[in-house]
């Protein structure tokens, strides 16, 4: 993966990663927000790229959203209707957003994730 700089920089990356498990468990999102914020602080010029970056903490988001879906499954808070609207187009999001993240530069990408972690985060103060 990559370099972290110190002992302690492991530590709370993996404290980080801990927490975006359970926020992620928690709120259905925002481990994502987490893990891009800890590989900022804790792993600087070990992935100069933000894509690098992003890259990296989707991979380590989806591990944790497949364990949190099946567990939202099991406990019956995942109504199989409601999965069957939304699925099939966040894939194609997903494939969207991966085919345009090598044609986006690394500054407009970190633009991009600020804009939409005030946007959101407004609406969610504001309702």
């Amino acid at each position: 993966m990559t370099s972290v700089k110190s002992r302690a920089h492991l530590g709370a990356l993996v404290g980080c990663a801990l927490l975006a498990g359970v926020i992620n468990g928690l709120l259905g999102a925002g481990g994502g927000i987490i893990l891009v914020f800890a590989l900022t602080l804790f792993c600087k010029g070990a992935l100069p790229d933000r894509r690098d970056l992003y890259a990296t903490a989707l991979v380590v988001t989806l591990s944790l959203t497949v364990v949190s879906t099946l567990l939202y499954i099991k406990g019956g808070n995942a109504p199989p209707a409601d999965l069957s609207r939304f699925v099939l187009p966040a894939i194609a999001g997903g494939v969207a957003g991966g085919l345009l993240l090598g044609k986006i530069s690394s500054k407009a990408l970190g633009r991009l994730f600020a804009v939409l972690l005030i946007v959101s985060g407004a609406i969610m103060i504001l309702r």
